[in-house]
This record gives C-alpha cells, sequence and structure tokens, in this order.
C-alpha cells in the first residue's frame, strides 16, 4: 500500500514538473547582443565610417589676378599756361594707359614750392613726384627728401635719354633726379619787328632802341651774361668768388648801361617783360624755351625766332647761361604702389610720343629720338652749346637772393659793381659757413 502511494506520488510530481516546463521558456544566462541597432524613427542619421577623401590637388586658381586697388599717385608743380596744359595732357594720356591709377595734381605758386614740399616731406607727407629744377638736388638730396634712381634706372626709362641730360642731374655720385627736358635761356626775337638779328651786345643795344629789349634782370637770367665776362659763383670749395677778377663787374656794368638804354626794359619781373614781349611793345627779350608756347598763341606761329648765341662786348666771350634740366623728383617718403605708379609715370615721360607733348611748349626733349623741327628749340638746342654748368651743390641755395641783390643795387645806384659783387659773396659765404 505504502508503494502503491509512493508510485502514485512520484507521477504526480513528474507530471507537475513537465507541466512547469512547459508554461514558461527558461531565460538564457546571458542576452545575445544584436548585430546592428535597430531603426529608429528619431534615430540621427548613420555618419559615414570613414572621413570624405579631400582632393589630390588644390581648387584651381584663376589665370589672372583680380585687378589692384585704385592707386593714387600724388603729383606736385609750380607750372602754368601752356606748360601746366602739357602736363595734364600727360596726366591724361598715363591714366587712360593705367586703368585704376589716378594722378592728383596740386599746382604750387613756384616761388612757394620748395618750401611747402619741404616742411610736409619732413614729416612724412607731400607728393611721390615734384616738377622742379636742378637747383634743388644738393638740398633735397642731403634732407633725405627726395629717392635716388640709380637702383630703378630701368623702370623709371633713363637707358631712353640722353646721357649727359642724366649726367646734369647726378650728385655725390648718384642720380638724384628724371631730367623730362634740358634748357637754357637765350634772346627770342619778334620776326615782324626785327628782320636782322643782332650778332653782338653792342648791335643788341642798338637795335633795341628802335624795336625794344626786355632784360631780365633776376640773377638765373643774367647768369648767361656774367659767364660771358668770365664770372664764376665758386671755387672747388663752393666758396663764393663772384667778387674775384672782372668778369662780375663788367657784367653788372652792361646790365646798367642797358638799363639806360632808349625802349630798353630792364626788370626781374618776368610776366612784366612777357607781356610787353606778347603785346608787341617790344621787339626782343631773354627768356627760355619754356615761353615758347605762349609767345607762339600770342604771336603766332612762324613769327618768333631764336638769335644765334651773341658775344658780349666789350672783351666778353658768347652769351653762356646756366644749362639747366626741367626734373622730376620721387620723394623719399613714396614707398609701395604709389612709388610703382610714379616710376611708370617717368617710364611714359621718356618716350618719345610723350615728350612730342612737351615740344609743342617749348621743351628741349631729352629723348634724342624725339622729333624735332621746330626752328625755335634748334635755335635753343644751338644756345645750349655754350651753356655754363648749373651747381647742384646745396650751397647754391644760398646764392639766389643775395645774387639778385647784388644786381638791383648797382641798377638802383645804391653801390658799384665791385661794392655789390663783394657785399653778395659776403652774404653767402656766410650763409654757407666758408
Amino acid at each position: 500500500m505504502n508503494l502503491k502511494k509512493f508510485l502514485v506520488l512520484g507521477a504526480f510530481v513528474i507530471v507537475l514538473a513537465l507541466i512547469v516546463a512547459c508554461g514558461a521558456p527558461a531565460a538564457p544566462t546571458q542576452a545575445p547582443a544584436p548585430t546592428q541597432a535597430p531603426a529608429q524613427a528619431t534615430a540621427v542619421p548613420a555618419q559615414a565610417t570613414t572621413a570624405p577623401v579631400e582632393p589630390t590637388t588644390a581648387p584651381v586658381q584663376p589665370t589672372t589676378a583680380p585687378p589692384a586697388a585704385a592707386a593714387a599717385l600724388k603729383l606736385w608743380h609750380g607750372q602754368t599756361g601752356a606748360e601746366a596744359d602739357a602736363l595734364a595732357e600727360v596726366v591724361k594720356k598715363f591714366e587712360a594707359a593705367n586703368p585704376g591709377t589716378t594722378v592728383e595734381m596740386l599746382a604750387v605758386p613756384f616761388d612757394q614750392l620748395k618750401n611747402k614740399y619741404t616742411t610736409e616731406a619732413s614729416t612724412g607727407g607731400g607728393p611721390d613726384l615734384l616738377v622742379g629744377p636742378k637747383d634743388w638736388i644738393g638740398e633735397l638730396a642731403q634732407a633725405n627728401l627726395i629717392a635716388p634712381l640709380d637702383d630703378v634706372a630701368a623702370d623709371a626709362g633713363l637707358s631712353n635719354l640722353n646721357e649727359a641730360a642724366v649726367d646734369a642731374n647726378k650728385f655725390q655720385g648718384k642720380i638724384w633726379a628724371f631730367p623730362e627736358s634740358t634748357e637754357a635761356v637765350a634772346l627770342w626775337y619778334n620776326t615782324d619787328k626785327v628782320k636782322t638779328p643782332p650778332k653782338d651786345s653792342t648791335e643788341l643795344l642798338k637795335l633795341a632802341e628802335e624795336a625794344g629789349l626786355g632784360v631780365n634782370t633776376g640773377f638765373y637770367h643774367s647768369m648767361g651774361i656774367i659767364s660771358a665776362y668770365g664770372g664764376k659763383i665758386f671755387d672747388d670749395q663752393q666758396k663764393c668768388i663772384l667778387d674775384q677778377g672782372d668778369g662780375t663787374v663788367k657784367a653788372l656794368e652792361w646790365l646798367k648801361t642797358a638799363k639806360g638804354t632808349k625802349n630798353v626794359i630792364a626788370d626781374a619781373d618776368g610776366g612784366k617783360l612777357d607781356a610787353a614781349f606778347k603785346d608787341g611793345n617790344i621787339g626782343m627779350v631773354f627768356n627760355g624755351p619754356w615761353a615758347t608756347g605762349d609767345y607762339e598763341k600770342a604771336l603766332g606761329e612762324g613769327k618768333v625766332g631764336i638769335v644765334a648765341p651773341i658775344t658780349m662786348d666789350p672783351g666778353g666771350s658768347t652769351f653762356a647761361p646756366f644749362l639747366g634740366t626741367k626734373n622730376f623728383f620721387v620723394s623719399a617718403n613714396s614707398q609701395g604702389d604709389a612709388k610703382a605708379a610714379a616710376l611708370k609715370f617717368l617710364n611714359l615721360l621718356s618716350q618719345p610720343d610723350t615728350q612730342e607733348i612737351f615740344v609743342k611748349v617749348g621743351h628741349i626733349p631729352s629723348n634724342p629720338n624725339t622729333p624735332l623741327d621746330n626752328p625755335v628749340l634748334k635755335g635753343f638746342l644751338a644756345q645750349t652749346q655754350s651753356a655754363t654748368y648749373f651747381p647742384n651743390e646745396p650751397e647754391m641755395g644760398a646764392v639766389w637772393t643775395p645774387g639778385a641783390d647784388m644786381i638791383t643795387k648797382v641798377l638802383e645806384g645804391q653801390a658799384t659793381p665791385a661794392e655789390a659783387a663783394k657785399a653778395a659773396c659776403e652774404t653767402i659765404n656766410q650763409a654757407n659757413k666758408k
């Protein structure tokens, strides 16, 4: 009986175990990892498993550089009349050839130009280009206000110019200015009033009584007379020697004689003399090639001429004026694009077709390949053959006022020629500490 109950109980346990086993699956010992995350509607899109492939070469750049920013070239000058018009024409030509570059021109009265430039350039200002005469070279170079052109000679076109004109602008072995043209004072005449030009100063004064003569008594214009009689400004040490020998005395005596001659206007006011010549009140006048445009406009082309170099009597040689150059200076302050534009401007000035623009107003071209068929300019070329050296030394700056005063004192009877020359040299040497 007990065995029977045991068997029944055992069978019940076995059946119960089978029922439990079939009712719930057995839990695994570790949850298997899914092969990929289930897709979620709000999930961020899957990122690339590797970085995007970079280009093996840099992006292709444009074959030409984009247009440069506009450059402004500043130019100061003291020119007037036909000369100023010619300069404006050259500026227009330059701007047309160099789109994006503008030239800002400032006209300053010539007697104020150097001082204005010196003042502003000394503090880092001023223009890129300055138009002025060669006697400014020494002073501006020693003050470090202009830049030498030796290292940029090719860019500036100096090789296109007459070597003598370039050499005339040397100081202490360097080239300090671009010679746009050469110049010298000569004797003009009106062909309607003067049929036979004079050959010497005696004939000149005799003819003046009928035709009229304008004698500029400023020191620059008078130097041709002083040199013809043997007067000199400096010795080798830049000490004034106008009072040595009798050359300056003879020149001053001739000027005084000329002033006392009938129909001679002896005056340092060049404008006054120009007006008298253009109006036909005088038939001859001492002046430079810069007056060509104005004289021809007033009297007509072919109505003016240049007298062949005259001999100064008594005992003098050929009229020997300063040989000058009309220059463009590059400021020591000009840098970068502005300086590059300045050099391009000078290069344009060196070209024959550009120099022809200035030839029309009486400039003697510095490029020997410039066509020159104007008889007036040919006359000036002849006069330059007897011209005298124009000092570049800075000591020349101390000469102008005392030199002019020397002439004025004699003409107004305030001193004898010898006394006036002595006083001038004392003032000049004192200023130059000689």
